[in-house]
C-alpha cells in the first residue's frame, strides 16, 4: 500500500507540473497574439503632406513637393500612393499632374485596391485611366495615329498603365522607332522607370534596338540634372 501511495503521489505531482507547463505555454501564445510585433516605416513630413495635398487637389503644392524630390509613387502606411488619394477624391487635374510625372496605375494598397478601383466614383478619372492604358497599347503596336489622337485629348504620356508600363517603355521594348521619336517630341521622360525598375534605355539595349538607344541617349543628355519629370509637351497644365 505504501509503495502504491508513493507512486500515486508522484504521478499526481508530475501531472500538476505538466498542466502548469501547458497553461504557461497558452499564456505566452496569447500574449504574443495580443501584442504582435509590426514594423511600420516612418513617413517623412513631406511624404505625409504629399498624400494630403494630392487628396485636396492642391496642385501648386504637389508640384513643389515633386520638385523637392518626393517620389510620385511614394507609399503611405497603407501602401497608398498620391494618385490613389487624388483618384479617390475625384481630383482630375491632380491625377493628370501625377501621371505627367510617372504615377503608376499598377500600384496596390495593402487591401488590394488600385487607383482605377478607387476612382470608381469619378467617371472622368476612370476615363483618363482608360486612355493611359490605350496610349501604352497604341505605343506597343506602333499606332502613331491613335497616339496622336489620345495625346490631343490630353492623355499624359508618362503615366504607367495597370501593368506598370509607360508608352515609351512599351515602344522601346517593341522597337517602334517612329513612336519613340513622337513620344520624345511630346515630352516623354527618357529616364522613366517601369514598375519593375526597367528603363527605356535598358529595354532598348537588351532588345538591341540600336537606333532607339541612340535617340534615348541624346534625349537623356538634354535632361536637366536633378529635376523631376517635366509635364508632357502639348498636355494641358494642371491647375
Amino acid at each position: 500500500m505504501t509503495t502504491y501511495k508513493k507512486k500515486s503521489s508522484l504521478w499526481k505531482l508530475a501531472l500538476t507540473f505538466s498542466l502548469l507547463g501547458i497553461l504557461a505555454g497558452c499564456s505566452n501564445d496569447s500574449s504574443e497574439t495580443m501584442n504582435p510585433v509590426t514594423t511600420v516605416r516612418q513617413l517623412g513630413p513631406l511624404e505625409v503632406e504629399m498624400l494630403e495635398v494630392a487628396a485636396k487637389g492642391d496642385n501648386a503644392r504637389v508640384k513643389e513637393l515633386l520638385g523637392k524630390g518626393v517620389d510620385v509613387n511614394m507609399r503611405g502606411n497603407d501602401h497608398n500612393t498620391p494618385i490613389m488619394e487624388a483618384a479617390y477624391a475625384g481630383r482630375l487635374d491632380t491625377v493628370k499632374l501625377l501621371l505627367d510625372h510617372g504615377a503608376d496605375l499598377s500600384a496596390k494598397k495593402n487591401d488590394g485596391a488600385t487607383p482605377t478601383g478607387l476612382a470608381g466614383r469619378s467617371k472622368d478619372v476612370v476615363e483618363l485611366f482608360k486612355n493611359v492604358s490605350a496610349l501604352v497599347a497604341a505605343a506597343s503596336k506602333g499606332n502613331n495615329q491613335m497616339l496622336k489622337e489620345l495625346m490631343d485629348k490630353g492623355t499624359p504620356v508618362n503615366g504607367l498603365d495597370e501593368f506598370g508600363n509607360s508608352a515609351l517603355t512599351a515602344a522601346c521594348y517593341g522597337g517602334k522607332t517612329d513612336v519613340v521619336k513622337l513620344l520624345l517630341e511630346k515630352g516623354a521622360n527618357p529616364s522613366i522607370k517601369k514598375a519593375d525598375g526597367e528603363t527605356p534605355l535598358s529595354l532598348a539595349t537588351a532588345q538591341k534596338h540600336a537606333e532607339i538607344v541612340t535617340l534615348l541617349n541624346e534625349a537623356i543628355a538634354k535632361q536637366p540634372k536633378g529635376t523631376a519629370t517635366p509635364p508632357a509637351k502639348g498636355t494641358p497644365a494642371a491647375k
